[in-house]
């Protein structure tokens, strides 16, 4: 598999006002300003000073319960839309914040040997891996960087971010935990889409004397826990494979945001305005 340096996160907000433009938060504060004089001049309080009317638009923005202001029908009617239109901000606002808090995202991430053959990335292999690059490694890269072992060529590639690496996942974690402790595997990204996987086996033939002892030492090695050991340890430390493995998609279960989801809180905003003409008809009818 191939092992390059993980994709960076993407721009911090350095403010939680950037989540909206200026724009839009200009339209905020018109909205807030006409909502607070149209509920003043529709009163029937005309004690109410105009001040109490903005609190009240800005603490309904805010999600905060606001206290009593006139029951007049005009007044009643721009307050809920007032509510509808902060709802559908706010909504909007928290799904920006829950989201990057959550997972942020990361810019493009190198998953393929081709997207590798495209960057300035220097390609590094092992003396092993170098005798069967016809078959590990088939692409244009004019330069190559060759080690005599792994642990060289690990070292090496931790040091130097414009390094990719071709080992095995075995060997990239036991020596990461071995002898890099102070690198952390998270902070690289593996792929091996592109390359092909060699297994090693230990053949005997049937006859020979030493295969029941054989069996009998891959048997205790298995019942004393020492194979879930190293699996644990060293091939899948995070558990995501065993966890595939079973069925599960708990990697799956955050999905990028998309237009939907922004537009779907002004959805509800429609459907706010028709349940309130439809109540606002009832009351009309109910009185008569």
């Amino acid at each position: 598999m191939w092992v390059v340096l993980r994709s960076a996160s993407r721009p911090h907000w350095s403010n939680i006002t950037n989540v909206f433009k200026l724009k839009t938060w200009l339209f905020i504060l018109l909205s807030l300003i006409f909502i607070s004089v149209s509920m003043k001049y529709v009163s029937t309080f005309n004690n109410i000073g105009i001040l109490t009317y903005v609190f009240a638009s800005w603490g309904v923005f805010l999600n905060i319960a606001v206290g009593e202001i006139s029951k007049k029908t005009p007044v009643g009617i721009i307050f809920i839309t007032w509510i509808l239109i902060s709802i559908a901000l706010t909504t909007i606002f928290q799904a920006f914040m829950t989201s990057f808090l959550t997972d942020p995202g990361r810019m493009h991430q190198i998953n393929t040997l081709n997207e590798l053959e495209q960057t300035n990335l220097k390609l590094s292999l092992t003396q092993y891996t170098f005798y069967h690059r016809d078959t590990l490694y088939y692409g244009n890269k004019p330069t190559i960087l060759i080690f005599l072992n792994d642990c060289q060529m690990l070292e090496f590639c931790f040091r130097n971010s414009s390094v990719a690496a071709l080992t095995t996942e075995e060997r990239f974690l036991y020596m990461s935990q071995l002898y890099f402790r102070n690198v952390s595997t998270s902070l690289y990204h593996t792929f091996r889409a592109d390359g092909l996987k060699f297994h090693r086996t230990f053949n005997m033939y049937a006859r020979n004397r030493f295969i029941e002892a054989v069996n009998k030492i891959t048997v205790s090695l298995v019942e004393t826990g020492i194979v879930d050991n190293i699996v644990e340890r060293y091939l899948d430390p995070s558990g995501w494979i065993r966890a595939q493995k079973m069925g599960r998609t708990s990697i799956n279960e955050y999905v990028p945001l998309s237009m939907f989801h922004m537009t779907s809180p002004f959805m509800y905003l429609v459907y706010g305005y028709l349940l309130c003409i439809a109540v606002f008809i009832l009351e009309c009818v109910v009185s008569k």
